[in-house]
């Protein structure tokens, strides 16, 4: 197994990024965001990518907002040709280490019931989950789907 600091780095976006970013979101996400949403999280929320210290491609992005004591992850995105990497928990990593230095009381995400992975990944991190949300998200094809509600508290 290649070593993730060998391979890649995680930092801070900038607005610069935003083309790379938005053109991962197509690839990768089945939902992706329009490109002035991708350029709105960059000025207005805090952001990191992962990109290959080989060619500086970008092939990882976490997007939260937050709101005095309380921060929720907006989106979070891997390329699918590097997932299954520890690329999104080292994402997630960087992002809760950061609501810990903030004071962020609590943390909040929803996901699609049916992404198991992406459920696992947050209940690894210490999020549980406590409700949901019916019918809240649209389903390629017609038809909705439900969103499972996660929180995480920090201790004081």
């Amino acid at each position: 197994m290649t070593d993730f600091f060998s391979t890649y780095r995680i930092r801070p976006a900038v607005l610069s990024d935003g083309d790379a970013i938005a053109a991962l979101d197509q690839s990768a996400n089945p939902n992706p965001w329009a490109e002035s949403h991708v350029y709105d999280a960059l000025t207005t929320r805090q952001n990191w990518v992962v990109e290959t210290l080989l060619d500086r491609q970008i092939v990882g992005w976490l997007t939260a907002s937050n709101v005095v004591d309380q921060a929720e992850l907006e989106l979070i995105v891997t390329h699918t040709n590097h997932r299954r990497k520890g690329l999104a928990k080292r994402l997630m990593s960087t992002w809760l280490a950061w609501c810990a230095e903030q004071l962020i009381a609590e943390s909040l995400l929803e996901v699609r019931a049916s992404n198991e992975s992406a459920i696992a990944l947050y209940l690894g991190c210490g999020f549980v989950k406590v409700g949901q949300r019916k019918n809240y998200y649209s389903v390629i094809g017609g038809g909705q789907e439900d969103a499972c509600l996660m929180t995480r508290h920090f201790s004081d």
